[in-house]
Formats: C-alpha cells, sequence, structure tokens
C-alpha cells in the first residue's frame, strides 16, 4: 500500500511536469497551406501551398493551388467530394509555379461541370490525413495557448495615438510569447506592436483573439459585422502588428506570428493577415485581401488569397517532452530503493504486467 502510494505520487509528479510543458506542435496540418475540417468552397483566387481538406471541395469558377510550395505527399487532399463549376479551371500544381502539375486525392465523387481541372492526376481513394484526430490536436492547442499569457512590464493602451503596446517583463524559456486582444482593441487601435527588445528577435509572438463583450466591428458593413453580443464571432478587421523592426508591411513578419482565435465559431475577414490562422472551430469567411500563413479552421468560404509563410516554432517551443523536476526524482530514488528492498526480502512477490 505504501508503495503504491510513493509511487503514484511520483507519477503524479512525472505527469504534472509533462502536461504543465508547454509545446506548439501543428501535428498534421505542419505541412499544409490550407488546413480545414470540413468543407472549402471559393471562385477565384488561390493557395500557394498544399491543401487538406476534410469535407468538400467546392470551386465554382477559377482557383490554383501548389503554386509556389507543396511539401505534402499529395497537393490537395479532400476527404469528401471535388465539385469543379462556373468557368476557369481547378489547377492543381506540385510547388515548382506553373511547369509542374501535382496530385489531387479525393474520397468522394468526381464532378465537373464547367471549366476544367489541371493536375497530374485525380485518384479516388482515402484520406491520407485523420481529421478527427488531427483537429482533436490543434483544438487542444488553441486551448493551450487560450489560457497562457506572457507576464508583462507593462501595457500600453494609448488611445490617442492608437498603437497598442506589449513589452515583455522578461524572456521566456520557450522563446514563445502570448498575448491577448480583443474585437475592442481592433476597433480602437491601427496599430498592435510587440516590443521585442529584451527578447530573442526570432521568438514566436501568439495573440489570443477573443470577443468577450460580443462588440461589432467598427466601421464595416453590415453583412460583414457580427451582431452586437455574439461572443463566439469576430471580424477581424485591417491593423498594423509590429514585432520590433519587424512589421505588416512586410511578410517577413508572417513566419513570426500566431492568430489564436479560441472560442470563435465564426470568424469574419475582410483584411490582410501577416501570420498563420489557429481557429479550429471557426467557420472562416473572407472577402478580400492576402493571409501570409497557414490557416487551420473548421471550414473556408471566400477569395481570399493565401500565400505560403510556414509557421517558425522556435526550437523552446517545440519540445514536447521536458525533464522531471527534482521533487519528482527525489521522490523516485526512496521508491526504487524501497521497492527493490521488498522484493529481494519477500522474492515470491511478482509484479504483475498487462
Amino acid at each position: 500500500m505504501k508503495l503504491a502510494l510513493v509511487l503514484g505520487l511520483v507519477a503524479a509528479s512525472l505527469f504534472s511536469v509533462a502536461s504543465q510543458a508547454g509545446s506548439i506542435s501543428l501535428g498534421q496540418a505542419a505541412n499544409y497551406n490550407v488546413f480545414v475540417k470540413e468543407n472549402f468552397s471559393a471562385s477565384s483566387s488561390d493557395t500557394e501551398g498544399a491543401a487538406a481538406i476534410g469535407g468538400n471541395l467546392q470551386v465554382n469558377g477559377g482557383y490554383d493551388f501548389g503554386y509556389v510550395n507543396s511539401s505534402a505527399a499529395a497537393t490537395v487532399v479532400v476527404g469528401g467530394n471535388v465539385v469543379k463549376s462556373g468557368s476557369g479551371h481547378l489547377n492543381v500544381y506540385d510547388g515548382a509555379g506553373n511547369t509542374r502539375l501535382g496530385e489531387l486525392v479525393y474520397g468522394g465523387s468526381y464532378s465537373v461541370t464547367g471549366g476544367g481541372v489541371g493536375a497530374a492526376s485525380t485518384t479516388k481513394a482515402p484520406a491520407t490525413v485523420d481529421f478527427n484526430s488531427a483537429f482533436t490536436q490543434l483544438n487542444a492547442l488553441s486551448d493551450q495557448l487560450a489560457a497562457k499569457t506572457t507576464p508583462a512590464v507593462g501595457i500600453n493602451r494609448n488611445t490617442q495615438d492608437g498603437v497598442l503596446v506589449f513589452t515583455p517583463a522578461k524572456a521566456t524559456a520557450d522563446n514563445v510569447y502570448v498575448f491577448n486582444i480583443t474585437q475592442d482593441d481592433l476597433n480602437t487601435f491601427h496599430t498592435i506592436r510587440v516590443d521585442n527588445s529584451s527578447i530573442s528577435k526570432d521568438a514566436l509572438v501568439v495573440f489570443n483573439v477573443s470577443n468577450p463583450n460580443g462588440t461589432p466591428a467598427k466601421n464595416w458593413t453590415p453583412q460583414e459585422k457580427c451582431a452586437a453580443g455574439q461572443t463566439n464571432c469576430l471580424s477581424l478587421t485591417q491593423v498594423r502588428y509590429e514585432v520590433g523592426d519587424l512589421n505588416s508591411n512586410s511578410s517577413a513578419i508572417a513566419n513570426h506570428v500566431l492568430f489564436n482565435f479560441n472560442g470563435i465559431n465564426d470568424l469574419r475577414i475582410s483584411s490582410s493577415v501577416y501570420g498563420s490562422i489557429l481557429a479550429p472551430k471557426a467557420a472562416i469567411s473572407t472577402e478580400w485581401g492576402v493571409i501570409w500563413g497557414q490557416v487551420m479552421a473548421k471550414s473556408w468560404s471566400g477569395n481570399q488569397q493565401v500565400n505560403w509563410a510556414p509557421l517558425d516554432i522556435p526550437p523552446g517551443g517545440n519540445n514536447s517532452v521536458s525533464a522531471p523536476s527534482p521533487v519528482a526524482l527525489l521522490l523516485l530514488v526512496p521508491a526504487l530503493f524501497w521497492l527493490r528492498r521488498r522484493t529481494t526480502l519477500l522474492p515470491q512477490l511478482q509484479l504483475q504486467t498487462a
């Protein structure tokens, strides 16, 4: 009984350390420019990298995939149906501009009633992506980031000059910095800045974006605004982001910024976005602009261009295993000694294994 208690304490301590260890991994989504659990629909524009779509791919017009980069086995993976209608072509490339076509794999039906499809092959086969497990992981990551904030020296909410400034209090062990912004902030400030003068210049900056007050977006047309009181709806407005010398006039910032839309089910974008989007429960609807980054969402509808700018996760933020705490190790030593003594004195007792 005592042995079970001691080993239980050790296991609990080790588990606690492992569960508290911060890790950022996009899992199966890592190699994809667009990664959606359900449907993807568009009538024009393109996604530069590879795409994985758990539901149906619906293109009513012309659309391109994989023009710049395709690091996945197939450029486009569709769990459901491919439905091509309207004029224009659905082109699937293999990362070398328009000089080499890529593969389109789908799990349901294949229908072309207008225009055409340009691909090296169109193959009916089970999806190579497990969307359920992938989104279980992405939802857990979104929850993990939403619960984390970086201590700051001060948050300068100077409404007079329209700049919101976050200054980290100290460098973090994982080189990841998490800050919270709301729809009210997006309505109030034209610039959101992270002062990185005292932290690593290759840090990953995460913005937890939420709408706790259910505030409609400012100066947007009625159809683009979330209704007042909708805390699970957010309108991503045109805001300038700055991380040290990097700013949203340069795509260089995109690899170092992640927008986490935890608790948002309805995400409306009419803005260029420099950074990746983690919105695993959100139906994204878009109007215009360009996203430089990776998009992970429940579904996608719209014609916004998505450019390949993979998230640059610093080594410290990508550790999935942490060393046991000193307390756990101190508990482990006497426990193992006691276990050895017991098994020596009572050799007839056997440890049962499953």
